[in-house]
Protein backbone atom coordinates (compact mmCIF):
# COMPACT_ATOMS: atom_id res chain seq x y z
CA UNK A 1 0.00 0.00 0.00
CA UNK A 2 1.32 3.09 -0.74
CA UNK A 3 2.58 5.23 1.75
CA UNK A 4 0.83 8.46 3.06
CA UNK A 5 3.29 10.71 4.55
CA UNK A 6 3.28 14.10 6.74
CA UNK A 7 6.10 16.30 7.88
CA UNK A 8 6.40 18.53 10.49
CA UNK A 9 9.07 21.13 10.22
CA UNK A 10 10.09 23.93 12.76
CA UNK A 11 13.28 25.28 13.75
CA UNK A 12 12.57 25.06 17.02
CA UNK A 13 13.72 21.24 18.03
CA UNK A 14 11.87 21.26 20.92
CA UNK A 15 8.24 22.19 19.74
CA UNK A 16 9.14 20.21 16.88
CA UNK A 17 9.77 17.00 18.76
CA UNK A 18 6.77 17.68 21.16
CA UNK A 19 4.06 18.80 18.08
CA UNK A 20 5.58 15.44 16.08
CA UNK A 21 5.31 12.83 18.76
CA UNK A 22 1.77 14.34 19.82
CA UNK A 23 0.36 13.70 16.00
CA UNK A 24 1.70 10.14 16.36
CA UNK A 25 -0.11 9.46 19.77
CA UNK A 26 -3.29 11.32 19.16
CA UNK A 27 -3.93 10.91 15.31
CA UNK A 28 -5.04 7.66 15.33
CA UNK A 29 -4.40 7.45 10.82
CA UNK A 30 -1.92 5.79 9.09
CA UNK A 31 0.34 8.70 8.70
CA UNK A 32 4.10 8.18 8.17
CA UNK A 33 5.20 11.31 9.90
CA UNK A 34 8.52 12.76 9.76
CA UNK A 35 10.54 15.60 11.53
CA UNK A 36 12.61 18.41 10.26
CA UNK A 37 14.36 20.85 12.05
CA UNK A 38 16.43 22.53 9.05
CA UNK A 39 14.93 23.27 5.71
CA UNK A 40 17.85 22.36 3.63
CA UNK A 41 17.31 18.52 4.79
CA UNK A 42 13.49 18.71 3.64
CA UNK A 43 13.95 20.14 0.57
CA UNK A 44 16.72 17.67 0.00
CA UNK A 45 13.54 14.86 1.22
CA UNK A 46 11.13 16.56 -1.29
CA UNK A 47 13.32 16.30 -3.97
CA UNK A 48 12.56 11.94 -4.35
CA UNK A 49 9.84 11.82 -2.00
CA UNK A 50 5.69 13.41 -2.10
CA UNK A 51 4.74 14.72 1.02
CA UNK A 52 0.55 14.65 1.41
CA UNK A 53 0.78 17.32 3.98
CA UNK A 54 3.30 19.73 5.42
CA UNK A 55 3.04 21.51 9.03
CA UNK A 56 5.15 24.20 9.26
CA UNK A 57 5.81 27.31 10.92
CA UNK A 58 4.83 30.61 9.35
CA UNK A 59 8.85 31.74 9.83
CA UNK A 60 10.24 28.39 8.87
CA UNK A 61 7.70 28.11 5.52
CA UNK A 62 9.15 31.57 4.22
CA UNK A 63 12.49 30.13 3.51
CA UNK A 64 11.16 27.02 1.63
CA UNK A 65 11.66 27.18 -2.13
CA UNK A 66 8.71 27.41 -4.11
CA UNK A 67 9.58 25.30 -6.51
CA UNK A 68 9.98 22.48 -4.87
CA UNK A 69 7.10 22.52 -2.78
CA UNK A 70 4.64 22.84 -5.99
CA UNK A 71 6.15 19.44 -7.25
CA UNK A 72 5.84 17.43 -4.54
CA UNK A 73 3.99 18.79 -1.50
CA UNK A 74 0.45 18.30 -2.35
CA UNK A 75 -1.21 20.10 1.30
CA UNK A 76 0.53 22.68 3.36
CA UNK A 77 -0.89 23.55 6.87
CA UNK A 78 1.10 27.01 8.49
CA UNK A 79 0.86 27.50 12.17
CA UNK A 80 0.68 31.08 11.91
CA UNK A 81 2.62 33.46 14.06
CA UNK A 82 2.09 36.85 12.73
CA UNK A 83 -0.60 37.20 9.68
CA UNK A 84 -0.34 35.71 6.41
CA UNK A 85 3.00 35.37 3.96
CA UNK A 86 1.60 36.52 0.32
CA UNK A 87 4.25 34.77 -1.36
CA UNK A 88 3.04 31.66 0.20
CA UNK A 89 0.06 32.25 -0.76
CA UNK A 90 0.69 32.57 -4.38
CA UNK A 91 1.77 28.70 -4.09
CA UNK A 92 -2.30 27.93 -3.94
CA UNK A 93 -2.63 29.05 -7.49
CA UNK A 94 0.88 28.26 -9.18
CA UNK A 95 0.70 24.86 -8.00
CA UNK A 96 -2.25 23.79 -7.07
CA UNK A 97 -1.41 23.30 -3.30
CA UNK A 98 -3.68 23.71 -0.72
CA UNK A 99 -3.10 26.13 1.48
CA UNK A 100 -4.52 26.19 5.12
CA UNK A 101 -3.86 28.04 8.20
CA UNK A 102 -3.98 27.43 11.98
CA UNK A 103 -2.58 29.17 14.86
CA UNK A 104 0.77 28.21 15.93
CA UNK A 105 -0.53 28.90 19.53
CA UNK A 106 -3.56 26.62 19.69
CA UNK A 107 -3.77 23.37 21.85
CA UNK A 108 -2.17 20.50 20.22
CA UNK A 109 -5.03 18.69 20.61
CA UNK A 110 -7.30 21.61 18.54
CA UNK A 111 -3.82 21.34 15.56
CA UNK A 112 -4.91 17.18 15.31
CA UNK A 113 -8.34 18.25 14.85
CA UNK A 114 -7.34 20.68 12.13
CA UNK A 115 -5.52 18.38 10.12
CA UNK A 116 -8.70 15.68 10.40
CA UNK A 117 -11.23 18.35 9.52
CA UNK A 118 -8.50 18.78 6.28
CA UNK A 119 -8.05 15.49 5.58
CA UNK A 120 -11.83 14.95 5.34
CA UNK A 121 -12.75 18.21 3.74
CA UNK A 122 -11.67 16.42 0.33
CA UNK A 123 -7.91 18.12 -0.23
CA UNK A 124 -6.00 16.15 -2.73
CA UNK A 125 -3.57 13.71 -1.65
CA UNK A 126 -5.40 11.68 1.16
CA UNK A 127 -6.10 8.40 -1.07
CA UNK A 128 -5.47 5.39 0.80
CA UNK A 129 -5.13 7.18 4.87
CA UNK A 130 -6.69 4.64 7.03
CA UNK A 131 -7.11 4.12 10.81
CA UNK A 132 -4.45 2.89 12.33
CA UNK A 133 -4.95 -0.75 12.51
CA UNK A 134 -4.12 -4.16 14.88
CA UNK A 135 -3.40 -7.46 13.49
CA UNK A 136 -6.18 -9.08 15.44
CA UNK A 137 -9.61 -10.83 14.98
CA UNK A 138 -12.78 -8.87 16.16
CA UNK A 139 -14.95 -10.07 18.62
CA UNK A 140 -18.91 -9.08 18.58
CA UNK A 141 -20.81 -8.73 21.81
CA UNK A 142 -24.53 -7.98 21.76
CA UNK A 143 -26.75 -6.75 24.35
CA UNK A 144 -30.43 -7.44 24.06
CA UNK A 145 -32.85 -8.26 26.34
CA UNK A 146 -37.29 -7.92 26.38
CA UNK A 147 -36.95 -6.66 29.77
CA UNK A 148 -37.69 -2.83 30.09
CA UNK A 149 -35.26 -0.21 32.12
CA UNK A 150 -33.30 -2.79 33.46
CA UNK A 151 -30.09 -1.02 32.66
CA UNK A 152 -28.72 -2.62 29.64
CA UNK A 153 -27.38 0.29 27.95
CA UNK A 154 -24.95 1.33 31.02
CA UNK A 155 -24.02 -1.90 31.40
CA UNK A 156 -23.07 -2.44 27.93
CA UNK A 157 -20.84 0.79 28.45
CA UNK A 158 -19.35 -0.53 31.36
CA UNK A 159 -18.19 -3.58 29.48
CA UNK A 160 -17.26 -1.47 26.74
CA UNK A 161 -14.98 0.16 29.05
CA UNK A 162 -13.25 -2.13 30.36
CA UNK A 163 -12.50 -3.91 27.01
CA UNK A 164 -11.21 -0.90 26.00
CA UNK A 165 -8.25 -1.08 28.37
CA UNK A 166 -7.89 -4.58 26.67
CA UNK A 167 -7.95 -3.34 22.79
CA UNK A 168 -9.33 -0.99 20.44
CA UNK A 169 -13.62 -1.09 21.36
CA UNK A 170 -16.81 0.78 19.81
CA UNK A 171 -20.07 0.89 21.22
CA UNK A 172 -23.12 0.97 18.49
CA UNK A 173 -26.35 1.89 19.82
CA UNK A 174 -30.33 0.92 18.37
CA UNK A 175 -32.56 2.77 20.47
CA UNK A 176 -34.36 5.42 19.25
CA UNK A 177 -34.44 8.79 21.10
CA UNK A 178 -31.86 7.33 23.19
CA UNK A 179 -30.28 9.31 26.35
CA UNK A 180 -26.96 7.35 25.91
CA UNK A 181 -24.99 10.78 24.51
CA UNK A 182 -26.08 12.64 27.56
CA UNK A 183 -24.03 9.55 29.62
CA UNK A 184 -21.20 10.45 27.05
CA UNK A 185 -21.70 14.06 28.05
CA UNK A 186 -20.69 14.32 24.54
CA UNK A 187 -23.76 15.42 21.97
CA UNK A 188 -22.93 14.50 18.31
CA UNK A 189 -24.41 16.22 15.21
CA UNK A 190 -23.81 13.01 12.98
CA UNK A 191 -25.30 9.46 13.78
CA UNK A 192 -24.81 6.17 12.84
CA UNK A 193 -27.02 6.55 9.71
CA UNK A 194 -24.10 8.59 8.62
CA UNK A 195 -21.55 6.36 9.24
CA UNK A 196 -24.12 3.93 6.84
CA UNK A 197 -23.86 6.79 4.32
CA UNK A 198 -20.61 7.11 4.08
CA UNK A 199 -19.26 3.40 4.17
CA UNK A 200 -21.88 3.26 1.25
CA UNK A 201 -21.00 6.13 -0.71
CA UNK A 202 -17.49 6.99 0.32
CA UNK A 203 -15.72 3.99 1.39
CA UNK A 204 -12.20 5.26 0.28
CA UNK A 205 -13.14 7.97 3.40
CA UNK A 206 -14.65 6.07 5.47
CA UNK A 207 -12.19 6.07 8.45
CA UNK A 208 -11.54 9.78 8.44
CA UNK A 209 -15.56 9.92 8.64
CA UNK A 210 -15.18 7.57 11.44
CA UNK A 211 -12.80 9.54 13.43
CA UNK A 212 -14.81 12.84 13.12
CA UNK A 213 -18.31 10.85 13.90
CA UNK A 214 -17.42 9.13 16.91
CA UNK A 215 -17.52 9.83 20.76
CA UNK A 216 -15.00 8.36 23.24
CA UNK A 217 -15.28 7.81 26.99
CA UNK A 218 -12.86 6.54 29.01
CA UNK A 219 -10.94 4.56 25.95
CA UNK A 220 -14.30 3.64 24.45
CA UNK A 221 -15.70 5.00 21.26
CA UNK A 222 -19.29 5.32 20.47
CA UNK A 223 -21.29 6.21 17.50
CA UNK A 224 -24.52 8.32 18.31
CA UNK A 225 -27.77 5.90 17.72
CA UNK A 226 -30.55 7.00 14.78
CA UNK A 227 -32.99 9.89 16.24
CA UNK A 228 -36.08 7.35 15.28
CA UNK A 229 -37.58 4.07 15.74
CA UNK A 230 -38.35 4.11 12.00
CA UNK A 231 -34.82 5.38 10.78
CA UNK A 232 -33.29 2.45 13.46
CA UNK A 233 -35.80 0.12 11.45
CA UNK A 234 -34.15 0.70 8.12
CA UNK A 235 -30.87 -0.44 9.01
CA UNK A 236 -30.47 -3.57 7.61
CA UNK A 237 -28.93 -6.84 8.24
CA UNK A 238 -26.73 -6.36 5.23
CA UNK A 239 -25.74 -3.10 6.14
CA UNK A 240 -24.60 -3.91 9.26
CA UNK A 241 -22.29 -6.85 8.29
CA UNK A 242 -20.74 -4.09 6.37
CA UNK A 243 -20.33 -1.61 8.44
CA UNK A 244 -18.87 -4.30 11.19
CA UNK A 245 -16.32 -5.49 8.04
CA UNK A 246 -14.99 -2.20 7.49
CA UNK A 247 -15.05 -1.48 11.35
CA UNK A 248 -12.72 -4.45 12.17
CA UNK A 249 -10.57 -4.24 8.75
CA UNK A 250 -10.08 -0.47 7.68
CA UNK A 251 -10.52 0.93 11.57
CA UNK A 252 -8.83 -2.24 13.71
CA UNK A 253 -11.60 -2.42 16.20
CA UNK A 254 -10.88 -5.84 18.00
CA UNK A 255 -14.34 -5.38 20.14
CA UNK A 256 -17.19 -4.37 18.76
CA UNK A 257 -20.67 -3.81 20.81
CA UNK A 258 -24.03 -3.71 19.83
CA UNK A 259 -26.54 -2.16 22.33
CA UNK A 260 -29.60 -3.34 21.42
CA UNK A 261 -32.89 -1.54 22.09
CA UNK A 262 -35.32 -1.27 18.88
CA UNK A 263 -35.56 -3.46 16.10
CA UNK A 264 -33.36 -3.20 13.09
CA UNK A 265 -34.39 -4.78 9.92
CA UNK A 266 -32.83 -8.84 10.51
CA UNK A 267 -32.44 -8.08 14.16
CA UNK A 268 -31.90 -12.20 14.68
CA UNK A 269 -29.54 -11.75 12.03
CA UNK A 270 -27.85 -9.32 13.86
CA UNK A 271 -27.79 -11.39 17.47
CA UNK A 272 -26.69 -14.11 15.39
CA UNK A 273 -23.73 -12.26 13.62
CA UNK A 274 -22.37 -11.85 17.85
CA UNK A 275 -19.76 -14.16 19.51
CA UNK A 276 -21.76 -13.99 22.79
CA UNK A 277 -24.96 -11.80 23.42
CA UNK A 278 -25.55 -10.85 27.13
CA UNK A 279 -29.23 -10.54 28.60
CA UNK A 280 -30.17 -8.49 31.83
CA UNK A 281 -32.75 -10.35 34.02
CA UNK A 282 -34.29 -9.80 36.89
CA UNK A 283 -36.23 -12.16 39.22
CA UNK A 284 -39.68 -11.27 39.41
CA UNK A 285 -42.90 -12.92 37.00
CA UNK A 286 -43.60 -10.53 34.73
CA UNK A 287 -39.75 -10.03 33.34
CA UNK A 288 -39.64 -14.08 33.62
CA UNK A 289 -42.38 -14.40 30.99
CA UNK A 290 -41.17 -11.42 28.84
CA UNK A 291 -37.67 -13.10 28.21
CA UNK A 292 -39.69 -16.86 27.74
CA UNK A 293 -41.57 -15.19 24.86
CA UNK A 294 -38.21 -13.87 23.39
CA UNK A 295 -36.38 -17.56 23.60
CA UNK A 296 -39.62 -18.97 22.65
CA UNK A 297 -39.72 -16.09 19.00
CA UNK A 298 -35.99 -17.66 18.34
CA UNK A 299 -36.76 -21.10 18.64
CA UNK A 300 -40.11 -20.66 16.27
CA UNK A 301 -37.55 -18.87 13.74
CA UNK A 302 -34.38 -21.41 13.71
CA UNK A 303 -32.20 -19.35 15.95
CA UNK A 304 -31.76 -21.68 18.62
CA UNK A 305 -27.89 -20.79 18.10
CA UNK A 306 -28.31 -17.38 19.83
CA UNK A 307 -29.66 -19.09 22.93
CA UNK A 308 -26.17 -21.56 23.30
CA UNK A 309 -24.03 -18.13 23.09
CA UNK A 310 -26.49 -16.08 25.30
CA UNK A 311 -25.53 -15.15 28.74
CA UNK A 312 -28.10 -14.01 30.91
CA UNK A 313 -27.30 -11.22 33.57
CA UNK A 314 -28.34 -9.99 37.04
CA UNK A 315 -26.90 -6.82 37.21
CA UNK A 316 -26.36 -5.61 40.68
CA UNK A 317 -27.41 -2.21 42.28
CA UNK A 318 -25.18 0.29 39.99
CA UNK A 319 -25.18 2.43 42.95
CA UNK A 320 -22.52 0.23 44.45
CA UNK A 321 -19.90 0.70 42.56
CA UNK A 322 -17.30 -1.99 43.72
CA UNK A 323 -20.16 -4.58 43.42
CA UNK A 324 -21.05 -3.27 40.12
CA UNK A 325 -16.70 -3.23 38.98
CA UNK A 326 -16.50 -6.87 40.37
CA UNK A 327 -19.48 -7.93 38.47
CA UNK A 328 -18.08 -6.95 35.29
CA UNK A 329 -14.82 -8.06 36.00
CA UNK A 330 -16.55 -11.53 36.70
CA UNK A 331 -18.26 -11.69 33.46
CA UNK A 332 -15.28 -10.61 30.98
CA UNK A 333 -13.43 -13.88 32.93
CA UNK A 334 -16.83 -16.34 32.13
CA UNK A 335 -16.87 -14.68 28.29
CA UNK A 336 -12.78 -15.40 27.96
CA UNK A 337 -13.91 -18.96 28.83
CA UNK A 338 -16.58 -19.51 26.70
CA UNK A 339 -15.35 -17.33 23.20
CA UNK A 340 -11.51 -15.85 24.66
CA UNK A 341 -13.43 -12.40 24.82
CA UNK A 342 -11.22 -9.77 27.08
CA UNK A 343 -8.40 -12.11 26.80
Amino acid sequence: MKCVTMAVFDSDALYCERLSEYLRSHLKLSFEIMSFTEGGKLLEYLDENEIALLVVSQSDACGLKSETLGRNCRNIMILDEDGKNEELEELSISYGIGIFHVSKYLPAAEIVDRVLELCISGAEGFSGLKVKALDSTSKLLGFYTPVSRCGQTSFAIKMGEALARKGRTILLSFESFSAITSLFEQEAEEDITDLLYFADCERDKFCLYLEKIKRTRNGLDFIAPAKTAMQVKEISYEKVRELVELLAREAGYQYILFDLKDYPDGFFEILDMCDIVYTVMRNNSADHYRLGRYEKALLENDYERVLTKSMKCLLPDGRDITAYNRFIEDILIRSREVTGIGA
